[in-house]
């Protein structure tokens, strides 16, 4: 594994760990203002995309297919556990570059696997499938890089119930926001993701996961 400075990768690991713990017991505004954050953020990025002609705007969706990533998200909402298991590949070339700011951005698909840690519920445990194209803008420091991502993209539910909430319908949207750093071939970094239909019907209950974030770029 890469070398990263303990003086950065261990007050990282504390501040990623301590978001996991306390964001989902915050209250419902610090959600919203993540949720809403990602939604613009997703749209900035998507109309930088299309002003440059880039994927994901293009007819034909450039692919890097030597540059795929996996990554392992390790979350929860609440009573909620989160497993996600993600596999990504780059988009050919960056959106954006200049001497100090990189964007570029991949397909990422995903699957994930939810539990309860509540025992009379309607559903206790289920899966998510979904596809998300994820917009990163990279500061160049060196040989460490911090990130900030942000995306949206479509979702599957195995089931309408989670615990005792009644998403109403199994296609969701999936928004996403998180930071971290990246070094080499290896990413960490805190995610937040977002599981709602948009209101196409209700009741619509959020479901917000926050998350650890581990990658490996192969």
């Amino acid at each position: 594994m890469p070398f990263v400075p303990r003086s950065i990768s261990q007050p990282l690991t504390g501040c990623l760990i301590a978001l996991t713990l306390a964001l989902p017991a915050q209250a419902a505004d610090a959600n919203r203002a993540l949720l809403s954050t990602a939604i613009v953020g997703t749209l900035a990025s998507l109309g930088l995309a299309c002003y440059q002609q880039k994927t994901p705007c293009s007819l034909s969706q450039e692919l890097a297919s030597d540059r795929r990533t996996l990554s392992i998200d390790i979350g929860r909402d609440d009573t909620l556990q989160n497993r996600a298991l993600w596999l990504g590949m780059d988009w050919q070339g960056p959106i954006y570059e200049s001497s100090r700011f990189r964007v570029n951005g991949r397909w990422d698909l995903n699957l994930q696997y939810w539990y309860s840690n509540e025992s009379d519920v309607r559903n206790d445990s289920g899966y998510i499938l979904g596809l998300t194209p994820v917009f990163r803008y990279y500061y160049k420091t060196g040989g460490v890089l911090p990130y900030l991502e942000t995306g949206i993209g479509p979702q599957l539910l195995s089931d309408v119930w989670l615990e005792n909430d009644n998403k109403s319908t199994q296609f969701q949207f999936g928004s996403i926001l998180g930071i971290g750093l990246t070094h080499d071939q290896y990413e960490i970094g805190y995610r937040y993701q977002h599981i709602s239909n948009n209101d196409i019907q209700t009741p619509n209950p959020d479901t917000d996961f926050h998350n650890l974030h581990f990658g490996w770029r192969f």
